[in-house]
């Protein structure tokens, strides 16, 4: 059944929707994208998603639900609804102090997240890529800006960024997307040499570096292994060669980098969070339930599982974590097999760079907008908009090859 609204209206209302979607989407995913590097003070952030990106959402689809039809289509946004249904109703049995309310609008925020990238990528593509390409040169700028002001001024410790950045796994995740991205780029491209793409790549690495953080290092190889699978060209080789090559420089002349920290009680963490886990191992303890870690010789408690997963198992249990399975099952067979388009692997090496980046650290896999949406919700977003672009090209190829044939 399609819409049974008058002519008249059903008209203007397409008219509404198309002009948020094709000149005010664009400008709020741009601050969404941005609004780290700019905002000034962390907790203004989630305002910006508020504003640019949630107000116009409700707008759009309020003047044309029809569209919520697109989202049918992608498997892997139906992925994502499964498991988010799930973690709604999970908070019928959380111990959380939040309301209910409270606890299921975060998940319901993600949705429409999807429905606003997939809806601007379907009226005009082509924007949705140019904003973010040039979100990413805006990270790579910024990122130019805060190097040089952590060097400026002595740059001894570890680089903790500035404005709404306040330490270095917030600045990991954020600056990971956008390397993530820019490898995914480079690795799509025909050319081995591509001097403007490698410069950003080389400055969004050195930042990283002077983070003093594991967890990006671990992140960027894993998305360099998944890109040289799916790339199968010369700049595999290439970033395989040089993957190694800074390894051993590492190892070499700066193995405090990695050894100088131990485990920071990453396995005594994880290995309380498995035990609690067991308590409630088939439903979990419920979204948002507060987790509690006490390590032997701390006189004060963990809060953070330093592992995305974990965090799913403990709120959701096995049935949680076989639908968090099943998401990223699904992102990645999707992405195979749409892999010969360059978004699909530009997008898909920002989730393999979330995905193996929460493995060492976050807790918190549904929050309010915030750092941990670089590493999931944004990059997973951003891929289904492409594959969809994909599968759409992909058809209307198959229908001129059979009328001309």
């Amino acid at each position: 059944m399609g819409c049974s609204l008058p002519n008249t209206f059903s008209s203007c209302s397409e008219k509404i929707s198309d002009f948020l979607g094709s000149r005010v989407f664009p400008v709020g995913l741009f601050l969404l994208l941005t609004g780290m590097f700019w905002i000034g003070r962390h907790g203004l952030y989630p305002k910006v998603f508020y504003w640019a990106v949630l107000l116009p959402t409700v707008f759009s689809i309020a003047s044309s639900p029809c569209r919520l039809r697109q989202l049918a289509s992608s498997r892997v946004f139906l992925a994502c609804l499964v498991f988010s249904g799930y973690v709604m109703l999970s908070s019928l049995w959380s111990e959380s102090e939040k309301s209910t309310i409270d606890l299921v609008k975060i998940p319901f925020f993600v949705l429409l997240l999807f429905y606003f990238v997939m809806e601007l990528g379907r009226q005009r593509f082509d924007l949705l890529v140019a904003t973010v390409k040039w979100a990413a040169v805006f990270a790579v700028a910024a990122g130019i800006y805060m190097l040089g002001m952590f060097f400026g001024f002595g740059g001894s410790d570890r680089f903790a960024g500035y404005g709404a950045f306040y330490n270095p796994l917030l600045v990991s995740h954020v600056f990971g997307f956008y390397l993530a991205w820019w490898l995914g780029i480079y690795f799509s491209r025909c050319q081995l040499f591509e001097p403007l793409t490698l410069v950003m790549i080389l400055v969004l690495v050195a930042l990283l570096l002077a983070t003093g953080s594991r967890t990006p290092l671990v992140a960027m190889t894993a998305t360099i292994f998944w890109l040289a699978a799916v790339a199968r060209n010369r700049q595999g080789v290439l970033a395989f060669a040089a993957l190694v090559i800074a390894v051993a420089a590492i190892l070499l002349l700066a193995p405090e980098m990695l050894m100088q920290r131990g485990s920071s009680y990453r396995t005594e963490i994880w290995g309380n969070v498995l035990r609690q886990i067991g308590e409630a191992p088939w439903f979990g303890h419920g979204f948002d339930t507060p987790l509690r870690i006490w390590i032997e010789g701390i006189p004060y408690p963990f809060w953070d599982p330093h592992n995305l997963t974990l965090s799913v198992l403990f709120d959701g249990g096995v049935s949680g974590g076989l639908l968090w399975l099943a998401l990223y099952l699904t992102v990645l067979l999707e992405s195979w097999r749409w892999r010969s388009n360059p978004w699909v692997m530009a997008c898909s090496a920002t989730v393999i760079y979330g995905l193996m980046a929460g493995m060492t650290e976050g807790g918190a896999f549904f929050s309010r907008p915030k750092e941990h949406w670089f590493l999931i919700w944004i990059p997973l977003a951003l891929l289904a908009a492409v594959i969809q672009q994909a599968k759409a090209t992909a058809g209307a190829t198959q229908e001129t090859t059979g009328a001309n044939g």
